[in-house]
């Protein structure tokens, strides 16, 4: 008989700290914050000719006739025949000039990550450890 009743004291004892934990934990509970929305970026590859040129952008003309202007800043990286270089890409192409352009869409702007003339797109240019000592 004694067991018995250890037992229920022991069960009743568990019932009451699960329901008063659960009473505790119910009324504290903080609104978990929302997480920030991620930026979406949307790839944009175009080939074409440059028909305008800024520092800060370059405009090409592809063969369907459209015109895109893409941004180009400190981090967009240029390859000519000459190497390749990263930021100032605008200086190192010149009108007329074909190119592939990689890039993304931000906030609804093309900004370029990447600018390849043609004379070295698609395996036309020097190996990579063509100046290497």
């Amino acid at each position: 008989m004694l067991s018995l009743s250890i037992s229920f004291a022991v069960a009743f004892a568990a019932v009451v700290t699960a329901f008063i934990m659960h009473l505790a934990d119910s009324g504290t509970a903080a609104p978990r914050p929302e997480p920030a929305p991620v930026a979406v970026t949307a790839p944009v590859i175009q080939e074409g000719r440059l028909i305008a040129i800024s520092p800060d952008s370059l405009t090409a003309q592809g063969p369907d006739g459209v015109a895109r202007t893409y941004r180009v800043d400190g981090q967009t990286h240029g390859i000519t025949a000459a190497g390749s270089q990263l930021g100032g890409t605008a200086a190192s192409f010149a009108l007329n000039d074909e190119v592939s352009i990689i890039g993304v869409t931000r906030g609804g702007d093309n900004v370029a990550t990447t600018v390849v003339h043609r004379d070295v797109a698609n395996l036309n240019g020097a190996p990579i450890d063509y100046a290497l000592p």
